[in-house]
């Protein structure tokens, strides 16, 4: 393990696209050319729908047209990762980091995981740098045709939950519907919209359908599993303030809230806490505006396609309903933070954003990171044995200094940990090894308790 641990210096190595045929490298030479090629169709879309060709916001959406495209031709040939050039309030920040850790890092033999970071940010600046687009997500129109195709799943939780959020269940029935929340929870984030790429349209509707034997079916596909040990810190939790750092928009945060809904019905919450992105980030990531845009979609009788029925949509309504009061009310707040769109491993909180880590750390008794970005950054993406302690691959401050964390995730990129060597050993010898690491088909329950925790790994 290295003794000297640096953002492009991992506990052990990085992933690089220098490395052939690993995700890494998969992901620069042909997954984020076709995001980059899908946001100058939208970008082009845009462009077009502008009737006056001399108009200063047509001209500026040419110009982002021509950053895109150079941008893509910049990582195919390689190019050293340049500072960044637009005046946003964390641009001093990301170039304090380049500077210090990545002089001289190229595309390729940069981490993978400051990289792809970095790959948004550059994104960012192309809009940042005007003044009609500055506020424009080319990821939009993505974002909500992808949850449009979630209605099956939407319809059928709306049906549900009533019934799930009775307080006065006994604690054997309560603790079935928290396995299934968890679990709705866990694989509602097979929808990340950067890696769709690499799932079939059945591979996706799979991992998002909710009825019960399905989800038990679902239980093999998760080869790090702490949920009775998430149970046992949940079942006598009253009044509690639990954080969300959101992952995915669309189905995934609708299942966020249902299951923060579930948290605050069965009073184990008092408030919960969603942490969004600050900028359009990996394609599908939620900010700030994503979370009315959804609730209004929902509240669109017209939304979703096939007919649903009036009970359906009724049903949907009044759940809606009922988040948009948690939201007036403060019992449910949406929050952003520049440290989540950094670049670094999330051991560095304490440093980089000290006010938050100790918000988090004093208030909150439960941090919930979703999905695979999340994971990576909290366990410093490298390439760890994959039996090595959660907590361990956390870090002291994390692991010790910290409050309980709980990273639900399904598996997209190498970096894994927590696993039992007979898991290991089964793995190994049944299932081709890019499928339960990174096509999104398995998954991570991953607990520490914190502190007072010695048995979590």
């Amino acid at each position: 393990m290295n003794a000297n641990i640096t953002p492009n210096n991992p506990p052990y190595p990085a992933y690089r696209a220098t490395e052939k045929g690993s995700f890494a490298w998969d992901s620069t030479v042909r997954r984020w050319p076709i995001i980059i090629d899908s946001s100058l169709n939208d970008m082009q879309q845009a462009v077009d729908s502008i009737q006056d060709d001399n108009c200063d916001k047509k001209k500026e959406g040419k110009s982002i047209i021509t950053a895109l495209q150079q941008l893509k031709q910049e990582i195919a040939d390689d190019k050293p990762l340049r500072l960044l050039k637009d005046l946003d309030d964390d641009c001093t920040t990301w170039n304090t980091h380049i500077t210090s850790y990545f002089e001289n890092a190229t595309w390729f033999n940069g981490s993978w995981l400051f990289n792809e970071c970095y790959l948004y940010r550059r994104m960012r600046e192309m809009y940042s740098l005007t003044i009609h687009w500055r506020t424009y997500d080319v990821f939009n129109n993505q974002k909500i045709a992808t949850f449009r195709g979630s209605s099956a799943s939407v319809f059928d939780l709306a049906t549900k939950l009533p019934t799930m959020i009775d307080p006065d269940l006994s604690m054997e029935k309560q603790a079935l519907i928290f396995q299934e929340l968890l679990q709705v929870c866990l694989w509602g984030n097979a929808t990340d919209l950067s890696l769709l790429t690499n799932m079939t349209e059945d591979d996706i509707k799979r991992l998002q359908a909710i009825e019960k034997e399905k989800l038990a079916e679902q239980l093999e596909f998760i080869v790090v599993n702490h949920t009775c040990q998430v149970w046992d810190k949940l079942k006598h939790m009253e009044n509690a303030r639990i954080d969300f750092i959101l992952d995915n928009s669309g189905f995934e945060v609708f299942v966020d809230f249902v299951f923060a809904d579930w948290l605050i019905q069965t009073k184990r919450a008092s408030k919960v806490v969603f942490h969004c992105k600050t900028i359009p980030w990996f394609v599908s990531d939620v900010i700030p505006k994503d979370v009315p845009i959804l609730l209004d979609c929902c509240l669109d009788r017209g939304f979703f396609p096939g007919q649903p029925s009036a009970e359906q949509l009724d049903n949907l309504e009044t759940l809606v309903t009922r988040w948009q009061s948690y939201l007036s009310s403060g019992q449910l707040e949406l929050t952003s933070h520049p440290f989540w769109c950094t670049g670094l491993a999330y051991r560095t909180l304490p440093t980089e954003a000290p006010e938050l880590f100790n918000e988090l750390k004093t208030s909150s008794s439960l941090v919930i990171f979703k999905g695979d970005l999340n994971y990576r950054k909290l366990v410093y993406c490298c390439q760890w044995p994959v039996t090595t302690p959660f907590r361990d691959a956390l870090g002291s401050d994390l692991a010790d200094g910290f409050t309980s964390v709980l990273s639900l995730r399904t598996n997209k990129a190498e970096t894994i940990v927590g696993l039992s060597v007979a898991k290991e050993s089964q793995l190994e010898a049944t299932v081709p090894v890019n499928e339960w690491k990174c096509a999104g088909k398995y998954a991570v329950v991953a607990y520490n308790d914190g502190p007072s925790d010695g048995t979590s790994s």
